[in-house]
């Protein structure tokens, strides 16, 4: 997740700038511009959560990969043979079992990024959310699941 805090940063000047707009529109009583502004807020921390997102699945793949192969090169067979129907550059596995092999299924971290998935998915498949996104909480949010992410 090496540019997930650069892209942090720069959604908040970009943000710190809508906002500023936003609240110039609001002081001059012009409601319709206003709400304008605000949508784009909303757009914005829509994008970045989605480009945001792109740096924690990265990383997922990337655990996934180094499990597998530190799964497979594990010198007991019975330890070795599960792990020796993935193939470590191309797993073909869905997101949830790609997480499944990285996070234990019953922490607060698999739980959440399952939860941020959904609101990937539901703005990639192009039904934005009305509702807004705190993005420097969920940037927090990425940081502790990357930080949880097992890799061997």
């Amino acid at each position: 997740m090496s540019d997930l805090d650069a892209i942090a940063a720069l959604f908040q000047q970009v943000d710190n700038a809508l906002e500023d707009l936003r609240e110039q529109h609001d002081a001059a009583g012009e409601a319709d511009e206003r709400d304008r502004i605000a949508r784009r807020q909303r757009l914005n921390e829509q994008a970045y959560f989605v480009l945001a997102w792109g740096q924690l699945e990265a990383d997922i793949d990337d655990a996934c990969r180094d499990a597998i192969r530190h799964g497979k090169a594990h010198e007991d067979w019975r330890h070795r043979r599960a792990w020796s129907v993935y193939d470590e550059d191309n797993p073909r596995l869905s997101f949830r079992n790609r997480l499944t092999l990285v996070l234990d299924r019953s922490s607060e971290e698999w739980k959440r990024t399952l939860e941020l998935y959904q609101v990937r998915n539901q703005i990639a498949h192009g039904d934005l959310r009305h509702a807004g996104i705190n993005l420097p909480t969920v940037i927090e949010d990425f940081h502790r699941i990357q930080s949880s992410l097992a890799r061997d």
